[in-house]
């Protein structure tokens, strides 16, 4: 029987403060614009104006990448879930530009507080932190990578006569 204890679960680093606070402004903006109002706007398209289901199509296409992404960013795969998150933000922004494009040709036909601006464009601020976590993983791993090769490149060497 071995002595000592045997670690079954991988020790993992501590993440930094401003690491965790942004994953939890990723959350805070998901769950506004990307759950909330995203799906508000499917279930109104869907259910109430099938012309338009186009766009309830897009907001959830995005909204699905966008999850997929932040489910990523908690399993600490910064450089996987970029692709996510770009692959998400452009129909969802594309699907919002066209109410806001909309809203603004004809600002008398409703009034939607808070506007659209409100509900959808804080997945930028979204995309921003993803891009953020991104390179920051990426310093990490050049950094981890060139300390290795120092490393290497400074330990004595044996002696030529041994």
């Amino acid at each position: 029987m071995a002595k000592g204890k045997t670690k079954s679960v991988k020790n993992r680093e501590k993440e930094p403060f401003l690491i965790l606070l942004a994953k939890s402004a990723m959350t805070i903006l998901f769950l506004w614009s990307g759950f909330f109002w995203s799906g508000v706007s499917i279930i109104n398209f869907y259910g109430y104006s099938p012309e338009y289901s186009y766009r309830a199509t897009g907001f959830l296409a995005g909204s699905l990448l966008m999850l997929t992404a932040l489910i990523l960013c908690y399993a600490r795969l910064y450089i996987i879930q970029l692709p996510f998150t770009v692959a998400g933000l452009i129909p969802f922004l594309k699907m919002a530009g066209e109410l806001i494009d909309e809203v603004v040709e004809h600002p008398e036909l409703t009034y939607r507080p808070p506007s659209y601006e409100l509900r959808y464009m804080p997945m930028i601020a979204f995309a921003v932190l993803s891009v953020a976590l991104a390179m920051e993983a990426v310093w990490k791993m050049i950094s981890k990578r060139m300390e290795a090769k120092n490393e290497f490149n400074n330990r004595p060497s044996k002696s030529i006569l041994d």
